[in-house]
């Protein structure tokens, strides 16, 4: 791996970051505008500027850089606040709500991380297939519209495009609705009824992780739920899973972005004691996920060259009998699989990863 994608993976790491690996790969030739065009494509721009803070060398990096950083992670700032006020919002739409349903991902996040170092224009609810209906009449009567911002303006979406999502990717099209808040013009809702990219008339473990449901999240004017912690993190396994393997997710260039391996490197860090993996453990064997929730915490951990035994030891027991899917892409449409052959640190900066794929037996 090039100095550049060492550096930035070294920068990302803003849980007690390696100083001397820092200072020794600066030191090298590097070229700045790669690092810096890496941190901003995946999102994690604020976190090597606190990374450089704490470790005390900004006053070491290019001047450009520096300020670039410095923009990033105090826009980060004002973006963080911003979705707290619509997480205040949306808990006054959703006070009346007579379904079971759980705030995913950024909702929660956005107060776990420090202060601007996670940002999100959307907010991901996970609710039972069948309640899809009732959430969407709430949402529609608050003023949102299903659709997506494209060049800064919203474009409703067609009703085969409604379709499509529904049924190949287990989520809805984005509800939107303009509400010019400070560094967010628009408010973004996707609903989640499904686990992976199949969409499931009935799925008992979205309706188990809801069922153990816990309100994590003020708002100041009310808690709105969230999963529980296992059940939190194994869904962030779930949902990187499920955009890191499936074809269309490559073909748009979003199938691996770093900031959505930190959210589980941050959890790991800080949900460290042995009920906690334990407990996890437990989950991931009952729900049955123990493909998707290796793939994503063993690639965090060689991402983020994490030491921390309770995490191996769960590795281990999770670990399915055959790992060849680690390196494999599905189309599920069109009942297709893919492979790639290159070392995940190495496919993570590889641009037109598409390119690179090479197709096997579906099974």
């Amino acid at each position: 791996m090039k100095n550049e994608n060492t550096l930035v993976l070294e920068l990302c790491k803003f849980i007690n970051p390696n100083k001397t690996k820092i200072e020794s790969l600066m030191k090298k030739a590097v070229h700045w505008p790669y690092v810096l065009g890496q941190l901003l494509f995946h999102r994690m721009g604020g976190a090597a500027y606190c990374t450089l803070r704490e470790c005390e060398l900004l006053g070491k990096v290019n001047r450009e850089m520096r300020n670039s950083l410095k923009t990033i992670h105090e826009s980060g700032t004002v973006k963080s606040a911003s979705l707290k006020l619509a997480l205040a919002e949306l808990a006054d739409i959703l006070k009346n709500a007579e379904f079971p349903y759980a705030l995913l991902k950024g909702a929660y996040l956005v107060s776990l991380y420090p202060s601007g170092l996670r940002t999100s224009n959307d907010v991901d609810v996970l609710i039972n297939q069948k309640d899809l209906s009732n959430l969407e009449m709430l949402l529609k009567a608050a003023g949102f519209s299903q659709g997506n911002v494209r060049n800064g303006s919203f474009v409703p979406a067609s009703r085969a495009e409604i379709l499509s999502s529904r049924m190949n990717r287990g989520e809805t099209v984005p509800f939107i609705k303009q509400i010019d808040f400070p560094g967010m013009e628009f408010f973004e809702i996707d609903i989640n009824f499904s686990l992976d990219f199949k969409a499931k008339q009935e799925n008992n473990v979205v309706a188990s992780l809801l069922k153990n449901a816990e309100p994590l999240i003020e708002t100041g004017t009310g808690r709105l739920p969230t999963l529980s912690p296992a059940d939190f993190l194994i869904h962030l396994c779930c949902h990187l899973y499920k955009e890191a393997v499936v074809y269309a997710w490559v073909e748009m260039e979003r199938d691996l972005s770093l900031y959505k391996f930190s959210d589980i490197y941050l959890l790991v860090n800080q949900w460290t004691d042995h009920v906690f993996y334990a407990e996890l453990s437990e989950h991931i064997c009952k729900y049955g996920l123990k493909q998707e929730c290796y793939y994503a915490l063993l690639r965090t951990k060689e991402l983020f060259e994490i030491e921390n035994n309770e995490l191996n030891g769960l590795l281990t027991g999770i670990r399915p009998a055959n790992t060849d899917y680690l390196n494999e892409i599905i189309r599920p449409e069109q009942e297709k699989k893919y492979r790639y052959d290159k070392v995940f640190t190495d496919w993570l900066f590889t641009s037109g990863r598409k390119e690179y794929l090479y197709e096997v037996a579906y099974a």
